[in-house]
């Protein structure tokens, strides 16, 4: 019997004719032949890939000093940078073909729509192309300059979306020459991405690029609830139907479908009374529990009209700084009302009295400095301008009496009595300290180059007042006491001291040692005091109806 061959004898044989085979395949010509058609080329070359965009990409200078400001509004320079950070490497696509997170990229840009952004400005048209064209079975290699093309138009509208959510879509002061609040949140969607995209299976998130702000996601879901609400047959036949004066269980039907989730005022009026004073109070309207012709009105306001406000309003949202602070002080105009924010969460909360029309409170936000109790106040040049000057035009030294203020040359000294209408613009002028002073008896200062702050009035019986644009463009607080006794709480500041200091009737300022961001905001869709819903603001300066145009409406 012949002994059997050992099997390793024929491995080795075939394991040396397969490496005989692969060098001939590799070499001479380099045209395939042999086992090498059992192989497919990499889809994409980085090398090739890189060898294009090295030309592009050496254009820009991020060392030159405009380098940062430029990149918060050219998009197509936050791409050439993207590349740069990546080393001319592709973002979307690897060797292999089109990364397998890119797929979701669609989805997310879509889903802005959800949050008033126009996602046409994304060409999401193009982009569902580039993912069918790139998905398709290859053979060979695909060509570098489609690459390039696809990959660029992926990471534009990437970042086209970041800059919008980061620091909103439309440039505020293209309309609203009092809009003054700087997002000082610096604009790195390029750097953020590039690292982001080396996870081959996550999309980089969009969330990083989101306003924090409670509110901002209040107005999604309202955006959502709008948007359905045009698709609602049901409700689009009871609204038509709504009649001045008429309120039955239709009207309180269409009442319950625009304030989804808000309970109901009580009373014994009934039902639909309780409800119409729900929806009056949420739309800044005279309580009166009646369809009246100014809650008519409102009824009758087509749903397109709540989308293109809260698509104007989240986009100021996004105009703001990013981290507004853990604590700060939020005053919206429209609204007329002041919260302070400790931890996040509401700490207090009151009236205010803000700018009348013709001396509008601006948009801006500023740490607050210090507490002043017992302040004087020296007349800004506005007031001197349109009141003080006419005044001593008309009365002399006499207005000045009435008013309680006195009048200094450059060097301090008191020359009340010589001012008359020829001369007055010579002097600077003050209001000592006291209940009677235009800023009452605490002043919340926070330096601006506007000269606005928050204080204390004298006029108290303006808060009870339905609509409150009445100051000179600073902002009157209701409970100034309560609001100092929150603010320097750390400092052993009760209601005793604080009255002790009072009646002393001397200057007292009292520094604020942290930071305590205020935030003076112009919004007409704005969360209600217990932050479980949104009222639908009256456009008090009109700044909605400019900013229209802006935005295509």
């Amino acid at each position: 019997m012949k002994p059997r061959r050992k099997p390793h004898v024929h491995l080795l044989v075939v394991t040396m004719g397969l490496s005989l085979c692969l060098l001939s395949c590799s070499s001479g010509t380099g045209k395939k032949g042999g086992l090498a058609t059992f192989f497919e080329d990499d889809p994409v070359s980085i090398e090739d890939f890189k060898t294009a965009m090295a030309p592009v990409t050496a254009q820009i200078d991020p060392s030159d000093s405009l380098f940062r400001k430029q990149l918060l509004r050219d998009v197509d320079l936050n791409v050439k940078y993207a590349y740069r950070l990546s080393g001319n490497e592709p973002i979307w696509f690897e060797s292999k073909g089109i990364k397998s997170s890119t797929a979701g990229l669609v989805q997310a840009l879509a889903a802005l729509s959800r949050e008033g952004l126009d996602t046409t400005r994304y060409h999401l048209a193009d982009i569902r192309r580039i993912l069918a064209e790139a998905g398709r079975d290859q053979k060979g290699a695909l060509p570098v300059d489609s690459v390039v093309r696809w990959d660029k138009a992926l990471t534009a509208a990437y970042l086209t979306a970041a800059r919008d959510l980061l620091m909103g879509k439309e440039d505020i002061r293209k309309a609203d020459d009092q809009w003054f609040a700087a997002n000082d949140t610096a604009f790195n969607g390029a750097r953020y991405l590039v690292e982001a995209s080396k996870n081959k299976q996550q999309l980089p998130a969009l969330d990083t690029f989101r306003p924090l702000l409670k509110s901002y996601n209040q107005m999604i879901a309202a955006m959502e609830q709008w948007q359905q609400l045009k698709q609602d047959s049901l409700y689009l036949r009871l609204k038509a139907g709504v009649r001045l004066g008429v309120q039955d269980s239709s009207l309180q039907a269409v009442i319950g479908k625009e304030l989804p989730g808000i309970m109901m005022a009580t009373g014994d009026s009934g039902a639909t009374a309780n409800a119409i004073a729900t929806y009056q109070y949420y739309h800044q309207l005279r309580i009166t529990g009646k369809n009246d012709s100014a809650t008519y009105k409102k009824l009758r306001t087509d749903p397109d009209a709540y989308v293109q406000s809260l698509q104007m309003n989240m986009d100021r949202l996004r105009a703001l700084p990013r981290e507004i602070g853990a604590e700060h002080v939020w005053v919206t105009i429209p609204l007329m009302e002041v919260d302070y924010y400790r931890d996040n969460d509401l700490k207090w909360h009151s009236r205010v009295v803000v700018g009348k029309k013709a001396r509008q409170t601006p948009t801006l936000w500023a740490p607050m400095a210090n507490v002043v109790f017992n302040p004087p106040w020296g007349v800004p040049p506005t007031i001197l301008k349109n009141d003080v000057g006419p005044g001593v035009s008309r009365a002399g030294a006499g207005y000045l009496a009435r008013k309680g203020l006195r009048a200094f040359d450059a060097k301090g000294r008191d020359v009340t009595e010589m001012v008359n209408g020829e001369n007055y613009k010579r002097f600077s002028y003050r209001q000592p300290p006291g209940a009677h002073n235009s800023l009452g008896e605490i002043k919340f200062n926070l330096p601006n180059k506007w000269d606005i702050y928050l204080h204390d009035t004298p006029h108290r019986g303006d808060f009870g007042l339905r609509s409150r644009a009445l100051s000179s463009g600073c902002v009157r607080v209701q409970n100034p006491k309560d609001f100092a006794e929150v603010l320097l709480s750390d400092r052993g500041y009760g209601r005793g001291r604080i009255d002790s200091v009072i009646e002393t009737r001397k200057t007292k300022l009292e520094p604020i040692k942290r930071p305590l961001p205020v935030y003076i905001v112009y919004l007409t869709v704005a969360p209600d005091s217990t932050g479980t819903g949104l009222r639908y603001l009256d456009d008090v300066y009109g700044r909605d109806i400019a900013m229209r145009p802006v935005y295509g409406f």
